[in-house]
C-alpha cells in the first residue's frame, strides 16, 4: 500500500515560494510606508509655514516659532512661544517622528532645522531629511522642494 501525501521536497519548495513573496510584499509596505512619512513630513512644513505666517502678523516677528536644530521630539516641547506654540510643538514633534536619520552626530540629533534669518523679522526655512534620502525644503519666499543637497537651494538652510 502506497502512503499519500506530501514529500519533504514538496514541502521546502513551498516554503520556500512563500518565503520570497513574503519578503517581496514586506519590502513593498515598507517603501510605501516611507513614501506616507514624506508626504506627512511635507504637510507638516507646509503647516509650520502658516503657522509662522500667522504668528509673524501677530506680532510682526517670525522670532516665537523660530528654533535651530530640533533632533529629538523632547526638543520640541519647550522650543516655542506665544500665541501658537502649542500647535507647533505638535507639529514639530511629528515631523521629528516621521523624518529619516542623516548621517551627522549622533541618531536623532538633527532631524529638521528651522531658522529665522537675522532679529527674526524677514525669513525663515526649514529643512527635514526625507525617507527618500534627500532633503525637503520650504522658505518664506515661497520656495519649496526636495533636493540631494540642502545648501544653497531654494528654500533651504538660510535661503528662503
Amino acid at each position: 500500500m502506497k502512503a499519500k501525501g506530501f514529500t519533504l521536497i514538496e514541502l521546502l519548495v513551498v516554503i520556500a515560494i512563500i518565503g520570497i513573496l513574503s519578503s517581496v510584499v514586506i519590502a513593498s509596505l515598507s517603501t510605501a510606508r516611507n513614501k506616507a512619512k514624506d508626504a506627512a513630513i511635507k504637510q507638516d512644513v507646509n503647516q509650520f509655514a502658516t503657522l509662522h505666517e500667522l504668528s509673524r502678523d501677530d506680532t510682526g516677528t517670525y522670532c516665537e516659532l523660530a528654533a535651530p536644530w530640533i533632533g529629538l521630539q523632547a526638543s520640541c516641547a519647550s522650543t516655542y512661544t506665544g500665541n501658537y506654540a502649542v500647535k507647533a510643538r505638535a507639529i514639530c514633534a511629528d515631523i521629528v517622528k516621521n523624518a529619516a536619520e542623516n548621517n551627522w552626530g549622533a541618531p536623532g540629533a538633527y532631524k529638521m532645522y528651522q531658522s529665522a534669518a537675522p532679529g527674526c523679522t524677514d525669513n525663515y526655512t526649514f529643512m527635514v531629511q526625507l525617507n527618500n534620502g534627500k532633503w525637503y525644503c520650504q522658505g518664506s519666499s515661497g520656495a519649496k522642494g526636495e533636493y540631494a543637497a540642502y545648501t544653497s537651494q531654494p528654500g533651504c538652510y538660510n535661503t528662503p
